[in-house]
């Protein structure tokens, strides 16, 4: 069963409320970039005095760690507030303990196929890397809210995304405009003051980061929902 664009609509304003009567979806983000950097320029530190080629990928193996953690963290409170109206740090703490390593497994065959996408992207005219962005955008919220292994996760994003292909493409759409939007206020506040701006900037990418994780969770929520009762 397809969903309605009014339903559509609700997704995206309940969300919303869901953030403003949540805020603290917002924290997870915001404590990942303060140990984010304080860690990475330790870790490369530490790891090019050892290995002087090793810097650079031990910064961006601790960034992908902490980036994995916040996906896996933000979502599960997602899934909290859509189902109870309240969310607070023991949903994430319950996600990130019981579905971190399904989340991983996720996560690395997403990094393939996208690689995969990239690649084709060229030749296909940036159709590939649109049907990864469609097809896969539900992954997280499957694995993590509906407890699939990764590969069962992402076959069910891209089955929910096929028999509902103008709301997800819709849910994409809005959320890069949303991120674009929120990428030019960031820049707007770099202008402002060095550290006001830079502190202004990062709040302001993670609110837009837990907004986008609610929307994400809620269409999630209700076309799977929707598929199991047609």
């Amino acid at each position: 069963m397809t969903q309605s664009a009014h339903d559509f609509e609700n997704t995206f304003a309940h969300a919303w409320t869901l953030l403003a009567r949540n805020p603290i979806i917002v924290l997870p983000g915001i404590v990942v970039g303060i140990i984010g950097a304080v860690a990475e320029p330790a870790v490369q530190f530490i790891a090019a005095g050892a290995f002087p080629l090793a810097g650079d990928a031990a910064a961006f193996v601790v960034a992908l760690a902490l980036a994995l953690a916040q996906m896996a963290y933000v979502t599960g409170m997602a899934g909290g507030a859509w189902r109870h109206e309240r969310t607070g740090l023991a949903d994430g703490w319950a996600a990130l303990s019981h579905r971190a390593l399904p989340a991983a497994g996720a996560a690395a065959f997403l990094v393939i196929i996208g690689f995969c996408a990239a690649v084709l992207a060229p030749v296909s005219f940036g159709i590939t890397l649109l049907a990864y962005a469609v097809f896969c955008v539900y992954t997280m919220a499957s694995v993590v809210i509906g407890e699939r292994a990764p590969i069962a996760g992402i076959v069910e994003s891209a089955s929910t995304a096929l028999a509902n292909a103008l709301p997800t493409i819709g849910v994409v759409a809005l959320i890069a405009i949303i991120a674009a939007l929120g990428g030019w206020l960031g820049s707007l506040a770099d202008h402002v003051s060095d550290l006001g701006g830079a502190l202004l900037s990062g709040l302001i990418q993670q609110i837009i980061v837990a907004y986008a994780s609610l929307v994400v969770a809620g269409e999630y929520l209700k076309l799977t929902s929707s598929l199991s009762e047609s």
